[in-house]
């Protein structure tokens, strides 16, 4: 009779929760410097807009006049937008810092929801908030779990259906004088297959959590 051993070592288990939180950590370092090196260049080309066409107009065979219109503009921005140069980093460092954010709050809650499913809590399901704009990939993970569910719990049920009716079976063959017989060595190799399958089953969790966060 073949088993399938549902059981994760602990071990594995930690390592492998450990590699996830690694990765998590430097995934989220290169959102972060990815946002700020972007919101960066959206500032510094904002900023260098207006000094395009006046540096056109200033490099250009344009009449002398419009030149030095021109120059008397580049000479405006210089004394104005580099002023305020470093308020515009500054919320551009902002910005990243709550868009990073955002993404951090996201993969934490993916990454309790998976801690708790590599625990044997199938019945965890994963919630993230509106703003994230995750509810499609959170309902395709909570059904796929609920799925998996109740999958363990029809083999809880249909295994101490089997456990009952081998024993059953055991106990009418003993009374009849059979124990020694091939058959009920085989209905004992059998009853403790189902036993190791329901002490499988048993560290999974399948009752509804109240653990989610909102």
């Amino acid at each position: 009779m073949a088993t399938v051993a549902l059981n994760v070592p602990h071990q594995k288990s930690e390592q492998i929760v450990a590699a996830v939180r690694e990765e998590r950590r430097v995934y989220t370092l290169k959102i972060a410097v990815s946002m700020a090196l972007y919101a960066c260049l959206f500032f510094v080309l904002a900023f260098c807009g207006p000094y395009v066409l006046p540096a056109i107009t200033l490099l250009s065979d344009a009449p002398l006049t419009d030149r030095q219109v021109a120059a008397s503009q580049l000479l405006l921005l210089s004394e104005t937008v580099w002023v305020a140069l470093p308020v515009f980093f500054l919320g551009a460092a902002l910005f990243s810092m709550v868009v990073t954010r955002r993404v951090v709050d996201a993969l934490e809650r993916l990454g309790q929801s998976a801690r708790a499913w590599a625990s044997g809590k199938v019945s965890h399901r994963l919630e993230f908030r509106e703003a994230d704009r995750l509810t499609d990939l959170a309902q395709l993970f909570n059904q796929g779990w609920s799925q998996v569910g109740q999958g363990v719990e029809t083999m809880r049920q249909e295994s101490s259906r089997a456990r009952a009716a081998v024993d059953s079976v055991m106990k009418l063959m003993l009374a009849q004088g059979s124990g020694g017989s091939e058959a009920v060595q085989q209905l004992q190799i059998t009853a403790e297959a189902l036993g190791r399958i329901q002490a499988s089953l048993s560290r999974f969790e399948t009752s509804p959590s109240h653990e989610l966060r909102r």
